[in-house]
């Protein structure tokens, strides 16, 4: 059986890898806004996950993504198979 998905957790990784930034207070209700990143590092972000998970998030869903459990949410709706952390 596979390990659940903490995408909290996916994220920090992210965001350490593609923008070098730490962000130890993350939480599920965080707004990606209020975070800092680009637009290009948003968009390296979302390439981590798509890559990480073999997905891909059509841009309608990217456009309903604020905050990081927004993101959970599309991810969960595009892998109903994957068992996701809270």
């Amino acid at each position: 059986m596979q390990q659940p998905i903490d995408v909290v957790e996916m994220f920090k990784q992210a965001a350490l890898e593609v923008d070098n930034r730490r962000l130890p207070e993350l939480k599920a209700e965080t707004q990606i806004s209020t975070l800092g990143m680009d637009s290009v590092a948003v968009m390296e972000l979302v390439s981590y996950f798509e890559e990480k998970l073999s997905v891909r998030i059509p841009d309608e869903e990217l456009s309903r993504i604020k905050t990081v459990k927004d993101l959970r949410d599309a991810i969960q709706r595009l892998l109903p198979d994957r068992a996701f952390a809270a």
